[in-house]
């Protein structure tokens, strides 16, 4: 009779390992069984494209809105040189900052 405390050794070749893997993986993550998240645009809010937008939003300079989000106050994409904010998630962070 056995034991819980007991351990066992298994010895495997490095393919039979790779089979392994393989076999976990193709098991493990199927279309049906990902997470999915779908954002959906009303969750979102708005979409604020720049500085300007997000000053606006809140309510304030552009020289303002500029440093809430050099600060972190605020979440954004940057794609190029321009920076786009949501108003729900913009409105969200900053009623945890206060």
């Amino acid at each position: 009779m056995r034991t819980t405390d007991e351990k066992f050794v298994v010895q495997l070749t490095v393919q039979q390992l790779k089979e392994i893997i393989c076999e976990v993986i193709a098991t493990s993550f199927t279309a049906n069984t990902l997470p999915k998240y779908e954002s959906t645009a009303t969750e979102r809010g708005k979409k604020l494209t720049g500085l300007r937008e997000l000053s606006k939003h809140i309510g304030c300079g552009v020289n303002s809105a500029l440093k809430i989000k050099n600060e972190g106050k605020v979440p954004y994409s940057k794609i190029g040189n321009r920076f786009y904010f949501y108003s729900n998630e913009v409105d969200i962070a900053l009623q945890h900052t206060v």
